[in-house]
C-alpha cells in the first residue's frame, strides 16, 4: 500500500537446523463457573494438541517443515425458550444440548534448491471442520444439524535468478473447498416470535464445492538507478452449489394483535386484549384439535401469521475468471529521494467493465540526506475491487426461474404444506435478483502522507494521514419499491 515500506526476503534451502515443538491445551467444565442462565453445569471439555518439525533434507539443497494441529471441543448450547407442553399449556423450556466440534489441520512444505539460480517451494494445506449447529437460544433440539467443511490447497513457487539484475518468480495455487449440511427438511419450521423456533432446520442435504486456481508471474529488473517490476495474474473459480434452503416451508406466528379473550373452555368472553405469539400458537393447536375451520380459528385469535416456501432447482453452477497486469518503476532520483511510478490493469468475466486502469505514484524522501533520521513518504493510487462470484451465484440462483420464493400472509392451511403450484394462485413471489447491465467494478482512490522519525533507544515514531474515497460501491437496489412498476 502507498506510504509504507516493504521488505522482501529470500532464504536458501537446506541451511537451517532441525527444530520443532509440541503443545497440548486442556480445559474442562470442572475448571469453570456455571452459566447463570442454565439450570446446571453441563459437561464441557476442550482438547487441543499439535506441533511442528522442520530442518534440512539435504545440506544446502533442500529443507522441509511440517505443521499439525487438532482441536476437539465438546461444547454445549443453551436453549431458553417458551413452548407448549403435552397438554398445550404454556411452559418454560431450559435445556443444554451437546454441540461437539472437531478441527484438524495439516501443512507440509518443502524448499528445494534446483541449482544455484533456481529455487522451488512446494506447500500443501489441509483443514477439516465438523460441528453440530442450528440449536441454542430460541432454537429447539429438533433444529440441530451436522456441518462439515474441508479445504485443500497446493502452492508451488519457482524463483529464478536470471542474471545479476533480473529475478523472475512464478507462483501457482490450486484450492478445493467443500462444505455440506445434513439436516431434516421433511418437517416445516415453526417460528413463534420471541418464544421458540422448532420443527426442521430447512437446510436440507445441501453442499457447496469451490475450485479455484491462480497463476502469477513477477519479474524484477535493476537498470542503473531504476528498479523495474512487471507481472501478471490470472485467476479462475468454479462453484457447484446444491441448496434446498426452505424447501420444506416455514410457518411464523407473530404476537401483538388485538383479539378476543377466551375462557377455560376456549370460548370468547366478550373482552378483547393483545395476544402474544405463543398464545396465538396455543390457540391454533387447541382449536385445530377441536375441528374448527381456519376462518373460525382466526376469528378466535389463532392462525399462523405467515408462510414462506422456496421451490425450484436447488442446483447452481457458476464459473468466473479475472486477469490483472502491472508495471512499476522505483527510480532513485537522488540518494535521499526515490520516486515510484506504476500502472495496473484488471478485468474479469460476468460483468462488462473493461477500462479498469489503476495509476499509482509514490515517493520516499529524507530531507537531511542519506544519514537523516527522518523519512517522508507519500503517494496516490487507484485500486480496483473484483465483483465476487458469490453475487453472480445469487443472481443465477434467484433469477425467478431456477428458484422461486413464496410468501403467504395469514395462511389458512396450517399445518399442511401446499405445493408450489397451489401457492402460485395467491402467494406473493419472492425477490428476483440480477446484476445490473451497467455494473462497474468498484475502485478506491487512496492518498497518503507519512513521516517517520528514528528516536534514541531503537525507537521509531511514525505519523500518517490517509484519505480514501471509493466509487461505484456495490449495493442492492429495489427496482419495484414501494409499489410494483414504481422505479427508483
Amino acid at each position: 500500500r502507498l506510504g509504507f515500506g516493504r521488505i522482501e526476503i529470500l532464504t536458501r534451502p537446506g541451511t537451517d537446523r532441525y527444530r520443532g515443538q509440541v503443545s497440548f491445551n486442556f480445559n474442562d467444565d470442572a475448571l469453570n463457573s456455571r452459566n447463570p442462565f442454565a439450570d446446571n453445569r453441563p459437561p464441557i471439555q476442550t482438547r487441543q494438541y499439535g506441533g511442528n518439525f522442520g530442518g534440512p533434507l539435504s545440506k544446502k539443497k533442500a529443507s522441509f517443515f511440517i505443521d499439525f494441529d487438532k482441536r476437539d471441543i465438546n461444547d454445549q448450547a443453551l436453549i431458553v425458550a417458551t413452548i407448549l407442553d403435552a397438554n398445550n399449556n404454556i411452559v418454560g423450556f431450559n435445556e443444554t444440548v451437546a454441540i461437539p466440534s472437531r478441527r484438524t489441520t495439516f501443512s507440509p512444505r518443502i524448499d528445494y534448491q534446483i541449482n544455484p539460480n533456481n529455487t522451488l517451494i512446494a506447500r500443501y494445506n489441509y483443514a477439516r471442520n465438523t460441528r453440530v449447529t442450528g440449536v441454542g437460544g430460541f432454537s429447539l433440539p429438533t433444529r440441530a444439524y451436522d456441518t462439515q467443511n474441508s479445504e485443500q490447497s497446493f502452492q508451488l513457487t519457482e524463483t529464478a535468478i536470471i542474471n545479476k539484475t533480473i529475478v523472475n518468480e512464478t507462483r501457482f495455487q490450486f484450492e478445493h473447498q467443500s462444505s455440506s449440511q445434513d439436516a431434516d427438511n421433511s418437517l416445516p419450521t415453526i417460528e413463534v416470535s420471541e418464544a421458540f423456533t422448532g420443527g426442521g432446520s430447512q437446510v436440507g442435504q445441501s453442499h457447496n464445492t469451490t475450485k479455484d486456481w491462480e497463476l502469477t508471474n513477477n519479474t524484477s529488473f535493476a537498470i542503473g538507478s531504476h528498479a523495474l517490476k512487471a507481472g501478471t495474474r490470472l485467476r479462475g473459480v468454479h462453484i457447484d452449489q446444491f441448496s434446498p434452503q426452505n424447501f420444506g416451508g416455514t410457518y411464523t406466528f407473530f404476537g401483538g394483535s388485538l383479539g378476543p379473550v377466551l375462557n377455560a373452555n376456549e370460548q370468547p368472553t366478550g373482552a378483547t386484549d393483545f395476544i402474544t405469539s405463543i398464545e396465538r400458537y396455543r390457540r391454533t393447536q387447541v382449536l385445530l384439535a377441536q375441528g374448527l375451520s381456519a376462518l373460525e380459528i382466526r376469528a378466535l385469535g389463532g392462525g399462523a401469521s405467515q408462510f414462506r416456501l422456496s421451490s425450484g432447482n436447488p442446483q447452481t453452477d457458476v464459473s468466473q475468471w479475472d486477469v490483472g497486469g502491472y508495471l512499476q518503476d522505483d527510480w532513485k532520483v537522488r540518494p535521499n529521494l526515490t520516486l515510484s511510478l506504476g500502472l495496473r490493469y484488471e478485468n474479469q468475466s460476468n460483468v462488462d467493465s473493461n477500462l479498469n486502469f489503476g495509476p499509482r505514484i509514490g515517493f520516499a524522501w529524507s530531507p537531511g540526506g542519506q544519514q537523516s533520521k527522518t523519512v517522508i513518504r507519500g503517494g496516490y493510487g487507484v485500486f480496483y475491487e473484483r465483483i465476487s462470484e458469490s453475487l453472480t451465484m445469487t443472481a443465477e440462483r434467484l433469477n425467478g426461474v431456477n428458484q422461486q420464493q413464496f410468501t403467504v400472509q395469514n395462511p389458512d392451511f396450517f399445518p399442511l404444506i401446499p405445493t408450489p403450484e397451489q401457492l402460485v394462485t395467491f402467494a406473493v413471489p419472492g425477490s428476483v435478483y440480477r446484476l445490473a447491465d451497467n455494473l462497474q467494478a468498484p475502485y478506491t482512490m487512496q492518498s497518503v502522507i507519512s513521516v517517520e522519525r528514528q528516536l534514541p533507544h531503537n525507537l521509531t515514531l511514525a505519523t500518517s494521514y490517509i484519505n480514501i474515497r471509493t466509487r461505484h460501491v456495490l449495493r442492492t437496489r429495489p427496482l419495484n419499491a414501494p409499489l410494483p412498476g414504481t422505479f427508483i
